[in-house]
């Protein structure tokens, strides 16, 4: 009878252990799992817009091709830099 009543009392225990609130698990890795795919994302932005308006504009006839090359252009560097600089890892001293 009392190895029953022991083994409920570590049943309980057990039970509330498992319900007390847990420590806040640290957010750093959602936030850079985040950011490296917002990186991704860039990146592959930049390189759609230079295919997509650039190099098509080259196989069509468009009407005026320096203000699209120059908006393209600006966009796939902005794209590009921004997220080539989301990916930059630096260790923490």
């Amino acid at each position: 009878m009392n190895a029953r009543r022991d083994k409920q009392k570590q049943q309980r225990a057990e039970l509330n252990k498992q319900l007390e609130p847990q420590p806040q698990q640290d957010k750093q890795p959602t936030i850079d799992r985040r950011k490296e795919k917002f990186s991704n994302y860039l990146i592959d932005v930049s390189k759609y817009v230079l295919t997509g308006v650039v190099i098509t504009s080259l196989f069509n006839d468009v009407s005026d091709k320096t203000i699209i090359y120059l908006i393209g252009i600006f966009v796939v560097v902005v794209s590009l830099w921004a997220g080539l600089r989301l990916t930059n890892k630096r260790k923490a001293d």
